[in-house]
């Protein structure tokens, strides 16, 4: 847990338990809600409220975001990567020919992306400090930040300094998953590379706020753990985070695990309402928050959770290096796409619902 939240596991299980749905409806009717509502809201006896949670949630989005949809795409710079992360098909141990994008062709890859009339980049890349560290990400930002409205970035941690150059490059996002916040479970699930420091990793967004970073991007990987106690944690982080890098705004992403090419199963699967009911509790509790729902997710659920309470969604995602300007015959993507419609067709779909779409997301001249 973090500073001034210190709950342990077993009082978080007997609120969970303990929570009615009498108590998750007075929650909805508050104007403002705290971390125990985050709870209530999450707990078992919620679930009933599903319809309630979807209008008062809706509200929420509406108030903040209007019936406004940006849209981004990630931009998968490599995927060499040094760590041995079990749930994904990065992991070091897998044997692939690795591939890390020279700036010229990240140059094509972007003019691909611009093309299909996306202005908002995430850069993502595997943890390889040598081949791809930090004087490489800055380059890829310096190339890119006259090109798009926004830059954000997916990468390994990194120290204050180093996300102060970053910031300095062109990012003004990062988004950084802490995967699991089972510390016993993180060690067993990261068995090599530096990516097993858990302490470097959960702190990541505090030193990148403190670097300048406008937008902190946060989640856990769903199925690896239970969710409704990773949900907790998660909850807890963004408090924090809310009160020590005020002038950043947090945005939350929930996605779930895909099948990688080893077969690795995640032990506690999260299905569709479970997934729905923490979207809208996270919505309903820190309502100026973003919220991002990818490619991982159906069309149809991508659809409905939009209307409801996300704001933000990637469209036309590729997810290998080389993927948009088809630099590579064959790759690896570090996660399977369950929403592979093109751009145009995400919004059309999102104009049928009666939203509006929007590419830019700011303008460096303001």
């Amino acid at each position: 847990m973090f500073p001034k939240l210190k709950l342990t596991e077993s009082r978080i299980r007997e609120w969970y338990a303990a929570a009615t749905a009498e108590q998750a409806a007075a929650v909805l009717r508050k104007p403002r809600c705290d971390y125990f509502d985050l709870l209530t809201l999450l707990s078992p006896a919620a679930v009933e409220l599903l319809p309630e949670m979807r209008e008062c949630a809706q509200r929420a989005r509406r108030r903040y975001f209007g019936k406004t949809v940006t849209t981004y795409a990630p931009l998968y710079i490599s995927n060499s990567c040094i760590n041995g992360c079990k749930y994904c098909d990065f992991n070091t141990r897998h044997h692939f020919e690795r591939k890390i994008l020279t700036l010229e062709e990240i140059s094509r890859e972007a003019d691909a992306v611009l093309a299909l009339g996306l202005d908002s980049l995430l850069i993502v890349a595997g943890e390889d400090p040598k081949r791809a560290g930090l004087d490489y990400l800055c380059a890829v930002g310096e190339l890119l930040r006259n090109r798009f409205s926004y830059l954000s970035l997916e990468v390994a941690p990194q120290e204050e300094a180093g996300y102060r150059r970053l910031f300095e490059a062109g990012y003004k996002g990062l988004t950084l998953f802490q995967e699991t916040y089972n510390q016993e479970l993180y060690k067993e699930l990261h068995p090599s590379g530096p990516k097993r420091n858990y302490d470097f990793r959960v702190w990541s967004q505090l030193r990148a706020g403190r670097a300048g970073m406008r937008t902190l991007g946060m989640a856990f990987l769903l199925g690896l753990d239970e969710w409704r106690m990773e949900a907790a944690s998660l909850g807890a982080h963004a408090l924090y985070l809310q009160k020590e890098c005020w002038q950043s705004k947090l945005q939350f992403a929930f996605p779930r695990i895909t099948p990688v090419s080893d077969g690795f199963q995640p032990a506690h699967p999260v299905n569709d309402a479970d997934l729905e009911q923490m979207m809208l509790a996270f919505r309903i509790v820190f309502p100026e928050s973003g919220i991002t729902i990818s490619t991982r997710e159906a069309p149809e659920f991508r659809d409905r959770m939009m209307i409801c309470c996300a704001d933000n969604m990637s469209a036309g995602s590729r997810v290998t290096p080389g993927g948009y300007a088809a630099l590579a015959d064959k790759d690896v993507g570090q996660f399977t796409l369950n929403d592979s419609r093109s751009v145009a067709e995400v919004e059309a779909a999102i104009r049928a619902n009666g939203q509006e779409v929007v590419h830019k997301y700011w303008d460096s001249a303001l």
